[in-house]
């Protein structure tokens, strides 16, 4: 696996050489839009929104839309005294508690692995774990600013670049989110919901999860490339609505614990 961004883990007068990797690989189904015909790839063709002329690239500029179809223009060379320096360096400034940080801030994911000399990342690693310390730093990668999260993982740094404080939707902005506090929701109720979370509680297991759609696309995709016969899956019916809150987190609560109890390890345990 190659490395994203290779520099340096740098704080005081600390220099850690690091290697960045994708900690995670997006998956999906993507289509080519074809002519029907022939099978052919559809182009798409750069054209003057009011004309309809195509327009060369000699003739194209970038502009910022300041307001409903007015744009301001600006040129490539204004904007490279802006553009951040790539130092290849994450410029660690400060340890937070991981719980402080909202999990809104996590953006992408990535492994630091140590390049060269392993000692002085192993060093960190074992020095921030304990703790539960995060590093937060800044760092360049492509002429593009970040801001970072490194945390110990199990003796290994694990990098996340974390969103801007202005990119954070306030949920003040959401008008469905007010007035939640008012809602009047009785002891009772609380418990039930409460006893229903505790009976469908368990260690988290992410294999367990998996991308039906995708899943079942390529399975179509791989029949009609076979030339395999197509059953259309059936259509479930939607979900009748909840009249009864009541009624329905009791059968909730109910159905959880009797499968729970019907579970293979369950009945291991206590066979």
């Amino acid at each position: 696996m190659r490395p994203v961004w290779s520099g340096t883990i740098s704080f005081g007068l600390v220099a850690i050489p690091v290697k960045l990797f994708h900690a995670v690989r997006k998956k999906s189904v993507s289509f080519n839009q074809l002519d029907e015909r022939d099978l052919n790839r559809i182009r798409y063709r750069k054209v003057n929104a009011e004309s309809g002329d195509q327009v060369s690239d000699d003739h194209i500029v970038k502009g910022y839309e300041i307001s409903k179809g007015r744009y301001v223009v600006v040129d490539p060379d204004e904007l490279e005294p802006f553009m951040p320096v790539p130092t290849k360096r994450i410029d660690l400034e400060e340890f937070v508690l991981l719980e402080e940080i909202d999990p809104v801030f996590f953006d992408t994911a990535y492994h630091l692995a140590p390049d060269t000399d392993p000692k002085p990342y192993v060093l960190l690693a074992r020095a921030m774990e304990p703790s539960g310390k995060v590093a937060i730093g800044r760092f360049v990668m492509r002429n593009k600013q970040y801001t970072a999260a490194i945390r110990a993982e199990e003796g290994r740094l694990v990098m996340s670049s974390l969103a801007y404080a202005d990119e954070v939707v306030d949920p003040a902005e959401i008008d469905e989110l007010t007035g939640l506090d008012e809602v009047d929701v009785n002891d009772r109720e609380v418990a039930m919901a409460e006893s229903l979370v505790e009976s469908l509680t368990a260690e988290f297991e992410p294999e367990k999860y998996h991308d039906e759609y995708r899943e079942q696309v390529m399975a179509l995709i791989q029949m009609k490339a076979d030339g395999e016969e197509i059953a259309a899956p059936e259509t479930p019916s939607d979900a009748p609505k909840v009249v009864d809150i009541m009624a329905a987190l009791e059968a909730s609560v109910a159905a959880a614990k009797q499968a729970r109890a019907n579970h293979p390890a369950t009945t291991a345990e206590t066979a």
